[in-house]
């Protein structure tokens, strides 16, 4: 049992400072009243309506742990050491400094804090409308089911991503006593039984979506028309997404429900998710800052992934002149995107005396409308990532013919212009893992980073997950932990494996 104290009190408290849309009449906001401020229907579903956002904006933040994963990963390049970059990316790997004092903390702190922020607002919703039976109606329709679909959904993903990158959790959801909460103490669960609260509650936004029928307000996913269907969609790909991105090792990926996972992405995005951003309160900093002119440049693996002739990582200054001349049109056995989503430079601003190894010679384009507009579409869930998901769950059960099938009329074949992938299980987990690089670079943060880690391909060393935060360690009089090189379990808590 594990003393539980800053947390909860930062979330709650969080709850209603980051994620009202609508109005709160809270006299103090350091000691809210939460059952005078959640006594109108129109202040709940107000809440409701900023859940994905605050979400999305949670994980798509710089000072998390999407940025510095993917240079971890070696998806993305990058030797400045905003974000954690240079110490994520150091080679060879060092451990995690997991004190409250670390120049870095901030990383893992505002993740967690964050995402309990979310999950607390969730909770809340769910306590009034599900075990408070509350009813939201509006204009005479009520919409108390839309409102509690989205509140599991939202559960589902703050969970989730808790156990996608950190070893342990608490855990908590409409039934959590508030007053246990507060004054008594709860458990930490692993991983993976994170994981498994988190595809359950996934699984109540699913229910609820297949007996009713509505579309969520404009501003609540703008861009988005969220229709009943719509989000069981997205909440079945996350469901899948989730089971299939948590192992650790190859030996866990192996383990795997396979047949779950196909069951849930058999029913997943038919469309991509990806919010129309406003630059006010959609935005989107993780692919800003990865792709942004002086900041991140993309890995030197990935380039030569779309075409050999490049090195796959650089060694010296010397590189520069035995690099080929860059692809501008379409080469057999070269992908496309390297010059349809790529950009070729002829410089880097990276600090030589920080490692040749953070030089590249590419960036990633895809998504510089972005840059120049801040108001263009920004997915994080897409039809391909599903795709990939159902061609993963065959392979595993094992239909190799269907799931070179999918890969075979998806963005390797239409976009890629790279030849038919062959049915036999190692061409069929070389695809996926190539279009998980490739064509979905940069969308779902963390997803090269866990792509890499159930291949046992990231660097030896590199933490698998990280430590619950220093500072919550202290105020919880808990005994302080990390991972990486010699701390923990080698293979379960940091790699032993490597892609080079």
């Amino acid at each position: 049992m594990k003393t539980l104290r800053y947390f909860l009190l930062f979330s709650i408290v969080a709850a209603f400072l980051f994620t009202s849309c609508e109005s709160l009449e809270v006299e103090n906001l350091n000691d809210p009243d939460f059952e005078t401020a959640f006594s109108n229907p129109s202040d709940v579903k107000g809440v409701a309506g900023s859940l994905i956002n605050t979400w999305y904006m949670e994980v798509n933040q710089a000072d998390g742990l999407g940025i510095m994963t993917w240079v971890g990963a070696d998806a993305g390049t990058c030797s400045w050491g905003n974000f954690g970059m240079r110490d994520f990316s150091y080679e060879p790997r060092i451990a995690w400094d997991n004190t409250a004092a670390y120049s870095n903390a901030a990383m893992t702190e505002n993740y967690y804090k964050g995402l309990y922020a979310g999950l607390a607002s969730a909770n809340e919703v769910l306590g009034k409308v599900v075990v408070g039976d509350m009813v939201i109606e509006t204009e005479g329709k009520d919409e108390t089911p839309m409102v509690a679909a989205v509140a599991h959904l939202a559960q589902g993903l703050n969970l989730g991503y808790l156990g996608l990158f950190f070893d342990k959790a608490f855990i908590t959801t409409e039934n959590t006593d508030p007053e246990a909460i507060l004054n008594l103490t709860l458990e930490t669960y692993p991983w993976n039984q994170v994981i498994d609260t988190a595809v359950m509650c996934l699984d109540k936004c699913i229910a609820i979506c297949a007996s009713n029928t509505f579309t969520l307000p404009d501003n609540w996913v703008p861009g988005v028309t969220m229709t009943n269907v719509k989000l069981a969609e997205l909440a079945n790909t996350v469901a899948a997404a989730l089971l299939s991105y948590s192992p650790r090792n190859k030996t866990q990926d192996n383990a795997v429900d396979w047949a779950k996972v196909g069951a849930y992405a058999t029913k997943g995005l038919t469309y991509d998710f990806a919010p129309l951003m406003d630059d006010i309160t959609w935005y989107n900093l993780y692919q800003t800052y990865t792709v942004y002119g002086g900041w991140g440049q993309t890995d030197m693996r990935l380039v030569n992934m779309m075409d050999s002739r490049f090195p796959s990582r650089w060694t010296d200054a010397g590189t520069w002149d035995i690099l080929p001349e860059p692809t501008t049109a379409h080469a057999d056995g070269i992908d496309d995107r390297i010059f349809t989503d790529f950009e070729f430079l002829e410089t880097c601003p990276f600090r030589v005396e920080r490692g040749y190894y953070h030089f590249s010679c590419y960036r990633f384009s895809k998504f510089d409308d972005y840059l120049s507009t801040w108001t263009t579409p920004q997915p994080n869930f897409t039809k391909t990532e599903n795709d990939m998901l159902k061609a993963e769950a065959l392979l595993h059960q094992p239909d190799l013919t269907g799931a070179a099938a999918i890969i075979n009329t998806g963005t390797r074949v239409t976009r890629g212009r790279l030849a038919s992938v062959a049915a036999t299980a190692e061409a069929i987990e070389a695809a996926i893992f190539h279009e998980r690089n490739i064509e979905l670079h940069t969308t779902t943060p963390g997803l090269e980073f866990f792509a890499m880690r159930k291949a046992n391909k990231l660097q030896a060393g590199t933490p698998l997950h990280f430590p619950i935060p220093g500072q919550q360690l202290e105020v919880n009089q808990m005994e302080n932990y990390t991972f990486g090189p010699n701390n923990g379990v080698a293979g379960e808590d940091y790699s032993n494996g490597g892609w080079f």
